[in-house]
């Protein structure tokens, strides 16, 4: 008789899965080494797919994991760009949040329009 299967921790779970976002050749290099759980997973951090200034989530499905680096660097300065030039204009307009800055309306006058008669 086997002997029972052990649990897969979800560290090592949650690594493997990763592990398929990587290029092949560093995937390859990772297993041929057989580096820890751990190291792989230091090489991603979760991003909000709607920012969390804008009434995002932090469930599952509004996260994307995302290959730290220059280029994460730079997009996450975006987005903070983009966040506090949203709570700029809500503090200018005192609207509360994911609300559209109210237009001007027509100034409201007595004056009738004058009708030009047909030639």
């Amino acid at each position: 008789m086997s002997k029972p299967r052990q649990y897969i921790p979800l560290a090592e779970r949650l690594a493997a899965a990763l592990a398929d976002l990587l290029p092949q050749a560093e995937r390859d290099a990772l297993r041929a080494r057989k580096v820890p759980a751990s190291v792989v997973l230091r090489l991603f951090t979760p991003d909000h797919n709607i920012l969390h200034a804008f009434g995002g989530s932090d469930s599952w499905w509004n996260l994307t994991m995302r290959r730290r680096g220059p280029e994460l660097a730079s997009k996450d300065k975006a987005d903070a760009k983009v966040a506090a030039k949203d709570k700029r204009l809500r503090g200018v307009t005192g609207n509360g949040p994911r609300q559209q800055i109210p237009r001007r309306a027509f100034p409201k006058s007595n004056r009738q329009i004058r009708s030009r008669g047909f030639q």
